[in-house]
């Protein structure tokens, strides 16, 4: 059977950690937390996974905790969404990061940042229930494109989609919200019901085709992309791709799922949250292979992962130098690596 082994715990944070986000290329991890800090992780030798550092420490921009940090496309960027409302851009110029702009707009807390797959635009979204969407422009400057403001409720996150610039968002409402681009405006393409709670976190696969969402009611959803004139008949309206849960995961975690992530090596799912267990789940080919009702099975489960903690965050390796690792954050304020040993 597939375990979880821990490579290495990582101490500096003073406050609950909120979010784990690895460089695109680079062994290199941000954390983001409520001691108003990001921290970047490195280990000490690429050929010893279990000695790190921490190699900077990101500070004074903001006032309030930081919940959301992001990496952009190339790496040379980092982006915090905090509670005081604003989001930094990080550049790293002369051996130094430093804040090279600050975005305002947002009335509350901002939950979630995130870049596209181009970089050529961010998102935010923030307990004010609205999704902001950004142009990235020379000379570290952003323009608003759009405030979307069709969510009811505080929302909880955005993804990209992992190569279009279609937007998902995740609230307090109970729904997923698809974003899209039409001649310079944005519209919500389509709204994804289902949960009986709040969803705390979504992410897509590789091919963008399938979403996985966590939420408050215990379970996990798998959501796929239907177009239109589809061969399954699935009904699409105004000409949009239309999303339907194809699996609900439940029985798992007996808590609030806080986070999800999809790999983009392995194709697994990383589950954390208020039960302090880390779950990993892998579609059982052999026991269907029907695209329309797959089955994932839970392979490898690590109970007290961060002791009596909940646990925030989980994100795994984005590329296949080490596309077995994955990180996880808590309110321990520890952040901690580990390898998934199949």
């Amino acid at each position: 059977m597939p375990r979880l082994e821990l490579l290495a715990t990582l101490e500096g944070h003073q406050d609950r950690v909120w979010q784990a986000s690895w460089h695109p290329s680079k062994t290199l991890l941000a954390t983001c937390s409520g001691d108003k800090t990001v921290r970047l992780w490195a280990p000490l030798s690429l050929t010893d996974p279990t000695q790190w550092q921490c190699v900077e420490t990101l500070e004074g921009a903001h006032k309030r905790t930081i919940r959301s940090v992001a990496w952009s496309n190339t790496g040379n960027e980092l982006a915090t969404a905090s509670f005081d409302a604003t989001t930094g851009i990080w550049e790293y110029d002369r051996d130094n990061w430093e804040c090279a702009a600050t975005l305002e707009g947002h009335e509350n807390e901002i939950k979630s940042v995130a870049w596209s797959a181009t970089g050529a635009l961010l998102a935010t979204c923030s307990r004010d229930k609205s999704v902001w969407i950004w142009e990235v422009e020379a000379d570290n400057d952003f323009e608003c494109l759009s405030v979307l403001q069709e969510h009811t409720q505080d929302v909880k996150m955005v993804v990209w989609h992992p190569k279009l610039e279609i937007l998902a968002s995740a609230s307090y409402d109970d729904t997923i919200k698809i974003w899209k681009e039409d001649e310079d405006d944005w519209y919500c393409a389509d709204t994804l019901t289902g949960h009986q709670s709040t969803v705390w976190s979504i992410d897509f696969d590789a091919s963008g085709e399938h979403l996985v969402s966590a939420s408050d009611d215990e379970t996990l959803r798998i959501w796929k992309m239907y177009k239109p004139n589809n061969p399954q008949g699935i009904p699409t309206h105004n000409g949009e791709e239309t999303w339907k849960t194809i699996c609900t995961l439940s029985g798992y975690h007996n808590r609030c799922v806080y986070s999800v992530s999809w790999s983009k090596v392995n194709g697994y799912i990383a589950s954390v949250g208020g039960d302090n267990s880390v779950r990993i789940f892998a579609k059982d080919v052999e026991a269907t292979e029907d695209e329309e009702s797959p089955i994932y099975k839970n392979i490898a489960t690590e109970q007290d992962a961060h002791g009596v903690y909940d646990i925030n965050g989980v994100s795994w390796f984005p590329n296949k130098t080490h596309g077995d690792w994955l990180a996880t954050v808590g309110d321990d304020g520890m952040v901690r690596i580990w390898r998934l040993i199949e």
